[in-house]
Order: structure tokens, then C-alpha cells, then sequence
């Protein structure tokens, strides 16, 4: 008997490796506005914060106001971003082989993003796994984004599963409230970029955490 009926997964820094398309686009849109590019470890402590935060960091603070960020600079940014999605992102090691030892054990998984659901659906477009979620929900679909629970209630609604038989894998402290407040299973995935913004992940009161998806696996199949 399966431990878990369900496996729901967060997108960005958990299932796929996106931060070097983030990047990319942070700096071409620096480019654009004729500012120096940010080197990529700075970029990483705000990549799971969103464009604007991202921005940040390419301007001095006390010139911020200069420049139209929530503007034309995230118009800028979402604009390339979405036409370069997938130049560089990838699965994280083991992703692939995860997802199918899931289907294989009649374990249903989906996609919970605070992405976009049409960005979220052209970055999975790309790999074939993404055939066995049966649901990608993002951010638009519900009134409320993670940490809010929302998100996770309607997709274990829409694939029938409930909350004490589901696990939620994320890599952000908003991944693991959000979990809580819906009443699932949660394990923060240690291989992701929350640990880059949020404090210690073993202060986040998860159910499990996991240095690696095979850990992940290991956790839910034994």
C-alpha cells in the first residue's frame, strides 16, 4: 500500500532548474535600460522573489525611483522571459525517473506553481514527463497564491485526492506554509533556491525534508 495517493509538486527550484533563464533575462533587460549586469550569485538569493526583486539588485537603491521597475523594465523582463524559457532551464537530476515511478504506482502527481499557468505550461511543454501530472495549476487559476492554501485545495479537489494522504514537495518556506494551512504532507526540497532568500529550512516545521530527488524518492516509495 502506497504510503502517499498523491505527490504535488512546486515548478521553479524543485522540479526544473529554471534560474539561468531568469537570469539571463534579468541581464538582458539591464542591458536594455544601459545597466551593468548582476553576477549570478547575487541574482540567486532573490530568484524565487519575482522579477521586481530581481531587478533590484542591478540598481543602486538610492536610484530606484530613476527607473519605471514595475513597468517598462518587468514588461521588458516577462517579454524575453517568455520567448527564452527554455533556452537553459532543465529537470533536476532524477525528476524524470520520479515522476514515472510514480505513474507506475498508480501515485497521481501535479504541478502547484506561483507562476503564471501559461508560463508554467510552456516551460513543461518541453519535457515528456509532463504528460503524467494530471493537473499544472498556476498562479492565476485561484484567487490566492501560495503561502495561501487555496492553491493546493483546488488541485487535490480537481484530482480527487485528500489532504491526509497527499504530500506537497517544495523549496520555499511559502511551499511549506501553504502545505500546512491545507493540511497535507510537506517536504522542503533541499536541492532548490529557498534556501537561498528564507532562513534554515529545519526552522520551516516541514514533515520531511530531502537533500536530493533520490532522497525524495526513497522517502515516498519506502
Amino acid at each position: 500500500m502506497n504510503r502517499f495517493d498523491a505527490v504535488l509538486f512546486d515548478l521553479d527550484g524543485t522540479l526544473l532548474d529554471t534560474a539561468p533563464d531568469l537570469i539571463a533575462s534579468c541581464n538582458h533587460t539591464l542591458e536594455m535600460f544601459n545597466l551593468p549586469p548582476v553576477e549570478k550569485e547575487l541574482l540567486m538569493t532573490k530568484v524565487t522573489a519575482g522579477m521586481r526583486e530581481m531587478l533590484k539588485l542591478g540598481i543602486e537603491p538610492q536610484k530606484q525611483a530613476l527607473y519605471d521597475i514595475d513597468g517598462k523594465m518587468r514588461t521588458t523582463f516577462a517579454n524575453y522571459y517568455t520567448e527564452h524559457i527554455n533556452d537553459y532551464t532543465r529537470a533536476f537530476d532524477g525528476i524524470e525517473d520520479l515522476i514515472g515511478s510514480l505513474r507506475d504506482n498508480s501515485i497521481k502527481s501535479a504541478v502547484v506553481t506561483n507562476k503564471y499557468e501559461h508560463m508554467a505550461l510552456r516551460l513543461m511543454s518541453k519535457f515528456d514527463f509532463a504528460t503524467d501530472f494530471e493537473l499544472i495549476l498556476g498562479c492565476d487559476s485561484t484567487s490566492h497564491s501560495k503561502p495561501h492554501p487555496e492553491p493546493l485545495l483546488k488541485a487535490m479537489e480537481s484530482i480527487g485526492v485528500s489532504p491526509d494522504k497527499t504530500l506537497y514537495v517544495g523549496d520555499h518556506l511559502n511551499d511549506i506554509k501553504a502545505a500546512r494551512a491545507a493540511g497535507c504532507k510537506s517536504c522542503v526540497a533541499l536541492w532548490g533556491y529557498g534556501i537561498n532568500e528564507c532562513a534554515d529550512p529545519a526552522t520551516w516545521n516541514s514533515d520531511y525534508s530531502a537533500c536530493d530527488v533520490y532522497a525524495l524518492k526513497e522517502l515516498i516509495f519506502t
